[in-house]
């Protein structure tokens, strides 16, 4: 998956602005795919000068004008590629593991405050999609609920594992 690939399927719901399309990318991708400006932005003039998205110049009154950004249908050809393509191997990309791999090098009390800090984070990620799921509720697809019980039960077995872990750290 490329982030074209997520910026075309993104505009197949509505033509967006990239600021639009960054919230997206904050608030439904948040738990399984990083986006920010310094992507969407490249990739959008990309697609454009591709012909797989069009622009539309929305002039505002005391503020800049907007690019509002549209699928066009030799994008929606693009994006149909993708989808029928194999699904590639996730990759995992996580300081975190990695701080944990090498915490032999570390003080066993550093160990500690590492693990209790993921396991505050890993609440907070459990409670923020617990909230999308009742903010979104009444408009999700099936397979938008799949999308969020994986992350919601992918963080509560982290939090279960990290804090059995923990304890036996402690106890050592």
């Amino acid at each position: 998956m490329k982030g074209r690939d997520v910026v075309l399927g993104t505009l197949l719901k509505r033509p967006m602005s990239g600021y639009d399309i960054k919230l997206v990318f904050e608030d439904v991708f948040s738990y399984f795919f990083d986006g920010s400006f310094g992507m969407i932005y490249p990739t959008l003039r990309q697609l454009e000068k591709e012909e797989l998205i069009s622009k539309e110049v929305v002039i505002q009154e005391g503020k800049p004008n907007k690019n509002v950004y549209s699928i066009t249908e030799k994008g929606r050809e693009e994006f149909n590629k993708y989808l029928e393509e194999d699904v590639q191997k996730e990759v995992l990309c996580s300081d975190f593991l990695m701080r944990m791999y090498f915490s032999d090098y570390v003080e066993k009390k550093k160990l500690i405050e590492w693990i209790e800090a993921e396991i505050m984070e890993k609440k907070k990620s459990v409670k923020q999609l617990q909230e999308k799921q009742l903010v979104w509720a009444k408009g999700i697809t099936m397979s938008q609920k799949i999308c969020l019980d994986v992350g919601i039960s992918s963080y509560v077995a982290q939090i279960q594992t990290l804090e059995e872990k923990l304890l036996q750290l402690k106890q050592e």
